[in-house]
């Protein structure tokens, strides 16, 4: 177990003695940042929820008594946060307490990364890779790559990335919000592709983000599909991928036989709209190929459902780009143990080319296995 963990696992009591400069919510993921300072340091932390695997982020932010020459090994054993090494610091000989109403913090579009401003000036940012491979975060007061920070420079990439969440989060306190901008642009892609909607549900509980389901109830096929779940990026997307713009925003749809009544339509709503927030609230994300649990109907067969886009019989809405970021449509598959397995141990292309054999079978929770 890192330090970092154990000071908040193992010392808990010496957290709740620290003094707290600022706590904020993430706005879509179950973080919560924290700004902890106390008579030597200051350190920025995101604290991921017991339930994730997202764990403690930390960031040193500034010395207050004069640097250490060496790394303070002791003082981590014991679980102290421990000074920057002198080499690390900018003032070696220690900085001035910061003062919580000075202190803002902005997190960025997907909600699993912040940045620590004071006075408005970013001095410290936690990116969604931080706590990986010995790298925690950056500090405008650190020089070079520390034991607890890296050197925050100019030409940093996050620095315009944090300025642009920014004015994101602030258009939300707009008349014209982002969800009323692209909601009715989504709803008119799918009436294109699917047909006129016969109904549109809100899916969101009366809660923030906002989002809806899209429902067209055909003689011989019922459609359903999300509306806003790409205006927020999917957290952790870059961890995985060179450009996260590919892949950070997404819809879901799905397509039965209309053979279901009034209330087990409304189940399989209910059912779309508590797996709509997975990526946020399980800090991951959903991509081409991933496979979610599915109970609806007390399927015997199907217990998991495949997200894809490759299936050459099911329609392909045009969503455009927002944000710079492609928003990807992926359908939900209803499969089999059997078939969810291979898809485990061999990737998915071998199942959805049997699927794409099968043809329309796909739309009913009646078919036989592909294998």
């Amino acid at each position: 177990m890192s330090f970092f963990k154990k000071l908040f696992l193992s010392k808990q009591k010496e957290f709740q003695k620290a003094e707290v400069l600022i706590q904020e919510q993430s706005p879509s993921c179950p973080i919560t940042a924290i700004v902890e300072q106390d008579n030597r340091v200051v350190y920025f932390y995101l604290w991921g929820d017991d339930k994730t695997n997202f764990g403690v982020k930390s960031c040193w932010v500034r010395n207050l008594k004069k640097a250490p020459e060496k790394l303070e090994e002791k003082l981590m054993n014991k679980g102290i946060p421990p000074m920057l090494p002198e080499q690390f610091c900018k003032f070696k000989d220690g900085q001035e307490k910061l003062n919580g109403n000075e202190l803002k913090i902005i997190w960025t579009e997907e909600g699993d990364s912040a940045s620590l401003l004071f006075k408005n000036e970013i001095i410290a940012i936690i990116p969604s890779w931080g706590g990986q491979n010995g790298f925690y975060g950056y500090a405008r007061d650190c020089i070079g790559q520390g034991n607890f920070a890296w050197e925050l420079k100019e030409s940093n990439a996050l620095l315009d990335r944090i300025k642009k969440s920014e004015q994101y989060w602030n258009a939300w306190n707009n008349e014209l919000n982002p969800f009323q901008v692209q909601q009715p642009l989504i709803l008119n892609s799918y009436d294109e592709t699917f047909g006129k909607h016969d109904k549109y549900y809100a899916i969101d509980g009366n809660e923030w983000p906002p989002k809806g389901l899209y429902l067209r109830k055909g003689e011989s096929k019922t459609i359903f599909a999300t509306v806003g779940l790409s205006i927020i990026p999917m957290p952790t997307v870059e961890m995985y991928t060179e450009n996260r713009f590919d892949l950070n925003r997404i819809e879901l749809g799905f397509i039965l036989d209309s053979v279901f009544s009034d209330k087990e339509i409304q189940e399989m709503a209910e059912w779309i709209s508590g797996q709509s927030s997975i990526p946020w609230k399980s800090i991951t994300f959903l991509g081409e190929g991933h496979t979610i649990n599915f109970k609806p109907f007390n399927s015997k067969t199907f217990n998991s459902v495949l997200l894809t886009n490759k299936l050459d019989i099911l329609p392909k809405p045009e969503l455009e780009d927002f944000r710079d970021s492609k928003i990807n449509f992926l359908w939900m598959v209803p499969i089999s143990e059997k078939e969810r397995k291979e898809i485990m141990n061999e990737g998915s292309d071998s199942v959805i080319q049997k699927l794409n054999k099968i043809g329309e079978e796909i739309f009913s929770l009646q078919r036989e296995e592909t294998i």
